[in-house]
């Protein structure tokens, strides 16, 4: 269904240079090249195409009057002549596809700062080109405003706004995807925290990791299939399937500041004891896992004059007033609360209506907020481990295990991305998740 695509060459770089020659500080650095063959979704969704398959919605202009009946052909049933098969969809794949690709390339720096313990600073960037994509070039308006005309389903002599009236959506596979990542990640890594420091001699016997990272992710489309709950089912694919770049903006995962640290410590408590009081008292391992990061964005969108696809919010206002984690406003409705007061933009709601009679084809306004131009709030988390050891022979223990998930019961605060439409509230709205978990087990080690 596609021409063949024959020179997905993907070329790898790597050094790395012990700096001293004593295998204690290194300088590693890469680059390399990689491909991504067309998945089989994008394939197999041609089988719903006509003249094989297809999906239409019936109406009684398109039939007639439409009796209730217990045929699987429902109106389309019955030696009654031949009925024309009104609109359908389709699912396209460009003949001229070729497989997508990403260039992925880092730098890095290790130091041990004592035996067991290492210091690392790492950049890493990425640019993905050609990523595969979804886009409905078909959509209400496309006719008049790039053809200059409307035009007609040859079979049914229906007219239509769109650029092929033959058909309804046309959901064309194509590749105008693009993203690109850079970070920079600080980490401490012990195996041995303790050792050989008095002052940290009680921490000897911990397993000790903590890492900081600052990056920023930009793409004009996160994923394929636009699933993101902060896309809200607003769009799928581009707001303008001939403009992708009007989309290019923070990635929807894009997390600015996150910090990661995780800890196993196997408690000195007890070590020297013999017999019960070993059993009693020694054996004890303590964990923790610490992630927390900065908020992801998402849109705020008006579906006023919207048909199949919703536009982004104009900007009208200059400024939003927004609620923190900490405090944000009883919205009156069980665990809403609102985070973002869009009272100061309604004044743009609704006011630009585009040649197909709704937001189908742009050219956009200006002032219409670029995609993801906002942040939800940060999250943290904390899990907890307690384990004890019991010596049943030199070769098998009893683990006694009690975890603890979300230790502090922190409910974390989210944003409504599904429901960040000005056409619909005046307020963008968050909600609060999170509960403690905690399971126990034993285990056997042998």
């Amino acid at each position: 269904m596609w021409k063949p695509d024959k020179n997905n060459i993907a070329p790898r770089l790597g050094f790395a240079w012990d700096v001293k020659g004593d295998g204690r500080m290194s300088i590693r650095g890469g680059y390399g090249r990689s491909f991504e063959r067309n998945f089989g979704n994008v394939t197999f969704n041609v089988i719903q195409n006509p003249p094989n398959y297809t999906v239409i919605s019936i109406t009684t202009g398109d039939v007639g009057p439409i009796t209730i009946t217990n045929n699987n052909f429902g109106p389309l049933a019955g030696n009654v002549g031949s009925k024309v098969i009104p609109g359908a969809s389709l699912r396209a794949v460009d003949p001229h596809i070729v497989n997508a690709y990403a260039d992925l390339w880092s730098f890095g720096f290790e130091r041990e700062l004592r035996r067991g313990t290492v210091f690392s600073a790492q950049y890493s960037g990425s640019a993905g080109r050609k990523l595969y994509d979804i886009a409905n070039i078909n959509r209400h308006g496309t006719g008049p405003f790039y053809l200059n005309s409307n035009s007609t389903n040859p079979f049914t002599g229906a007219v239509s706004d769109r650029l092929n009236g033959q058909y309804t959506n046309i959901n064309f596979r194509g590749q105008h995807g693009k993203s690109n990542y850079n970070g920079l990640s600080l980490s401490l890594e012990s195996s041995r925290l303790g050792a050989g420091n008095r002052l940290t001699h009680v921490f000897r016997g911990m397993q000790f990791t903590a890492r900081y990272t600052l990056s920023h992710a930009k793409d004009n489309l996160s994923s394929t299939f636009s699933e993101s709950t902060n896309n809200g089912s607003f769009i799928l694919g581009y707001l303008d399937p001939f403009h992708p770049e009007l989309d290019y903006s923070d990635a929807d995962f894009d997390v600015r500041h996150r910090f990661a640290s995780s800890f196993n410590w196997n408690l000195p408590v007890g070590e020297k004891m013999h017999g019960v009081g070993k059993q009693v008292l020694g054996g004890g391992t303590i964990t923790g896992i610490v992630v927390a990061r900065t908020g992801t964005p998402f849109s705020v969108y008006d579906c006023n004059n919207g048909i199949t696809i919703c536009m982004r919010m104009e900007q009208v206002a200059p400024s939003l007033a927004f609620r923190g984690p900490s405090n944000p406003a009883d919205s009156g409705s069980a665990n809403r609360f609102n985070f973002i007061d869009l009272r100061p933009q309604l004044p743009g709601a609704g006011r630009f209506v585009d040649i197909s009679g709704g937001t189908e084809v742009g050219p956009y306004p200006a002032d219409m907020t670029k995609r993801n131009a906002f942040r939800s709030t940060g999250y943290w988390n904390m899990d907890f481990g307690l384990y004890k050891n019991f010596g049943i022979t030199e070769r098998v223990k009893l683990q006694i295990r009690s975890e603890f998930f979300n230790v502090f019961n922190h409910a974390n605060l989210f944003v409504s991305g599904s429901d960040a439409d000005i056409a619909e509230v005046d307020q963008v709205q968050a909600f609060r998740s999170g509960r403690r978990n905690i399971q126990f087990a034993a285990k056997i080690i042998f």
